[in-house]
């Protein structure tokens, strides 16, 4: 493996965690290889062609890939869950009266409820849904708040806007 120069970004990193899981495994060992290389020893070492071990990559690989998996197992599982108890409270508005499907469609409460939905589903997320490293600055660690930026602050846009329209 030939040393990065740099580490990875998350936004480079958002794709392939979704769609590409072996690219974001590879994205995930380099970052962690630059991780390693911006400390002194390291750097002499890998100067030496020491550092990094194969023994190092495979290790690397197998212990990043499953916390990347679990962060996007972790993000569709909380929009599933929350779209089960948005299901269930248009379920109960609808036997309450609250709501009817011949009333014409009210796009300040369409709003805001898709709002709800999506700052909802990324508090879920938010809360939990990956796993932590010692030092903090893995690839998953830095995706998790960006997903949660991505998508809460634009849900929370939507529903102030759906409550002044």
């Amino acid at each position: 493996m030939s040393a990065p120069s740099k580490r990875t970004t998350p936004w480079r990193a958002l794709g392939p965690l979704f769609f590409a899981r072996a690219r974001y495994i590879e994205m995930a060992v380099s970052h962690a290889l630059a991780l390693c290389l911006e400390k002194q020893q390291f750097r002499e070492s890998y100067g030496r062609g020491v550092f990094p071990s194969q023994a190092w990559e495979a290790e690397t690989r197998t212990n990043l890939g499953p916390y990347g998996s679990k962060l996007a197992r972790s993000f569709g599982w909380s929009f599933l869950l929350t779209a089960a108890f948005f299901v269930a409270a248009l379920a109960v508005a609808l036997l309450l009266g609250r709501v009817a499907l011949d009333r014409p469609l009210d796009i300040g409460k369409s709003l805001s409820l898709l709002g709800a939905f999506l700052a909802g589903g990324a508090r879920l997320c938010g809360v939990g849904g990956y796993g932590e490293t010692f030092s903090g600055e893995q690839l998953h660690e830095l995706l998790h708040p960006l997903l949660f930026r991505i998508v809460f602050l634009p849900g929370l846009a939507l529903a102030v806007i759906g409550q002044v329209w």
